[in-house]
């Protein structure tokens, strides 16, 4: 059995060790962070140094924008190793300035404290507009996930719900009893393997909704994208107009000096013929039609 003296010694010891790494977390993660940022092209960080020594009201600042960006309530702690330089009670005197400051102007957020840290909240009296804007979020995502669902349902069933998921990537079995619970789908058998799923299919209520009289009533998956091509060409969407110039095209030999192959006069409109080659009309283009954006 250990002695006193013993069992010192190793809380001693795991004290020490304990200090000691988290010392080498600190040093990592802000390794880490500096590389990360020197080595992701799609951060743009502003040449500013931020070991630079802070006054009080630059340090308040920093303290603000710390708490309006981060994800979770930060500790004086996490704040300390950014604002070094500054005592604890300091930051303590900024978050205690910042709070005094909104309450002063009456803003429509605030500084709370929560779990050992403080976070930056709206204020509970917004809780009503607040929650209106989330739950028109998440009608739309419900919306969009549902006619997904819906779709892959009535073209493939009968068909499982791990079926739908293998296609979707994403768990369905919440959309899946929404739509059951509105009449939509409706389970039409098992299929016949290991663990026998439910097979799901469309029911009438579906037919009635979408102005259906059977389901052979649906449009092909060619008819839709036949419909989805037609909705907006190609060449209106990306332009006729050679935006890089090609330094390795040949010039026509019937073109004259200085014109490359297929540059458009001046007052020429481009056309596209049906099979997708480029022609230039000679009907010049009018100032108004020179003008008009395209549809």
């Amino acid at each position: 059995m250990k002695t006193k003296t013993e069992f010192d010694k190793e809380k001693e010891k795991s004290a020490k060790m304990k200090a000691l790494r988290r010392e080498l977390e600190v040093e990592l993660e802000e390794q880490l962070s500096a590389t990360q940022l020197e080595r992701d092209p799609s951060i743009e960080v502003l040449q500013i140094d931020a070991n630079q020594e802070l006054t009080p009201e630059r340090a308040k600042q920093v303290v603000e924008a710390l708490l309006f960006a981060a994800s979770k309530p930060l500790t004086i702690a996490e704040l300390r190793r950014v604002i070094r330089g500054f005592t604890p009670k300091q930051i303590e005197e900024f978050i205690a300035a910042l709070k005094e400051e909104y309450l002063a102007q009456n803003r429509g957020f605030e500084i709370l404290e929560i779990a050992g840290g403080y976070e930056m909240a709206t204020k509970r009296e917004f809780a009503p507009w607040v929650m209106r804007i989330e739950l028109q979020k998440k009608v739309r995502q419900a919306t969009q996930s549902a006619l997904e669902t819906l779709a892959i349902l009535a073209y493939k069933q009968p068909i499982t719900r791990a079926e739908i998921e293998a296609l979707r990537g994403v768990d369905v079995s919440g959309v899946i009893n929404t739509l059951m619970e509105r009449g939509f789908v409706k389970i039409v058998g098992k299929k016949e393997v290991l663990g026998r799923p439910f097979l799901y299919g469309t029911s009438e209520k579906f037919l009635e909704h979408f102005g259906l009289n059977a389901l052979k009533d649906l449009p092909s998956i060619e008819e839709i994208q036949t419909i989805v091509n037609q909705s907006i060409k190609r060449e209106e969407l990306l332009g006729t107009t050679q935006m890089v110039p090609n330094e390795n095209a040949v010039p026509d030999a019937a073109a004259t000096p200085g014109e490359a192959v297929g540059a458009e006069a001046p007052g020429e409109v481009a056309s596209q013929s049906e099979d997708g080659a480029g022609q230039a009309s000679a009907t010049p283009a009018t100032e108004e039609e020179q003008n008009r954006e395209p549809e």
